[in-house]
């Protein structure tokens, strides 16, 4: 009965592993895909006054102090800093995207 069991753990854990590698490709698409989105929206609307920042569309100046508010370590491949990312992307996506259907 114990080798079934640990045949059974090893099975298990290849799956799981399989998993996580899909789950972790499709994950990170999505992000990029998100992000993507954003630089085409920004691309599109008019910036205001670049040398004046006093001119400068809002909009972007609050999406540039969200993006100015992350620190991210990718050398340590920590979790935290793909959650700050994720946060980061959906509030400037929230901000971008309502304001484009209100404007």
């Amino acid at each position: 009965m114990n080798q079934t069991t640990r045949q059974d753990l090893l099975v298990q854990l290849q799956h799981l592993r399989t998993e996580a590698k899909e789950i972790s490709r499709l994950y990170a698409a999505n992000l990029q895909r998100d992000i993507v989105q954003l630089i085409d929206f920004l691309n599109e609307k008019p910036g205001g006054d670049a040398k004046n920042s006093r001119g400068a569309n809002p909009l972007f100046l609050q999406m540039k102090q969200t993006l100015d508010g992350i620190n991210l370590k990718p050398e340590k491949g920590r979790r935290k800093d793909l959650r700050r990312i994720e946060q980061a992307v959906r509030s400037m996506r929230k901000v971008a995207f309502s304001e484009k259907k209100a404007g």
